[in-house]
């Protein structure tokens, strides 16, 4: 589905991606792609995506976590799309909060030191918790992450909170409860987005929304959609 640029939206400009490679990542890099208001994209990631296109350039990057080494490529950067991520149960607390709110920081420092004029969006989860509560190390951290994104002084900043993210395309990878909660999820949209559709929400809300922050949780998303 195409993005098209609207009347009376501001452009995404030159966008720098991080996650391309990952579910939600990939999705919104195929959306840039078909997105007339995206002039450039920089995609840093540790490996390629696969894809060819003529405003796509992709680095090789590792150091996610050292803010100098992120800073030259947030120069000239109208909009960042955060979408690295990992899954909890895959890494100690201690490497999933490196992830999750370590190497946010050093980007956010980099953006905040080259041009904080910029709108940020932040794949995060439903329920993170910027208090710190609730039983879920996880989402403690999560909450902890979008904490220092709007402390930042970076002009605009977004948080989606999408319920369930149902997988578009080859059952490759489908995990056994997608058998059953996407063929639930087609006949009750409500219950959550598809990766395209959650990408296509990023960026209308990076394009359209009028706030200068907000926390986007399902419903939002899906009205986004339109």
């Amino acid at each position: 589905m195409p993005v098209q640029a609207e009347q009376g939206r501001r452009p995404l400009g030159r966008v720098l991606l991080t996650g391309g490679t990952g579910m939600v990542g990939s999705s919104v890099l195929s959306a840039l792609r078909n997105a007339d208001s995206a002039s450039a994209i920089l995609s840093l990631s540790r490996r390629p995506s696969g894809y060819k296109h003529s405003k796509l350039t992709e680095v090789a990057f590792s150091e996610f976590g050292d803010a100098e080494a992120v800073t030259p490529h947030v120069a000239g950067i109208d909009t960042v799309s955060h979408c690295l991520a990992t899954y909890s149960n895959c890494v100690s607390r201690e490497a999933y909060e490196e992830i999750t709110v370590n190497w946010l920081e050093a980007l956010l420092h980099a953006c905040e030191t080259a041009s904080s004029s910029m709108t940020f969006c932040l794949f995060s989860a439903q329920g993170a918790r910027p208090d710190r509560g609730g039983p879920s190390f996880a989402l403690k951290i999560k909450g902890k992450a979008e904490t220092e994104l709007f402390a930042s002084t970076i002009a605009r900043k977004f948080a989606f909170w999408p319920d369930y993210i149902a997988p578009t395309g080859s059952r490759d990878g489908w995990k056994m409860a997608d058998h059953l909660l996407v063929p639930l999820q087609r006949l009750v949209p409500s219950i959550g987005v598809t990766y395209n559709e959650l990408a296509i929400s990023m960026l209308k809300t990076a394009t359209g929304d009028p706030r200068q922050s907000a926390v986007l949780e399902n419903g939002e998303l899906r009205a986004v959609l339109g």
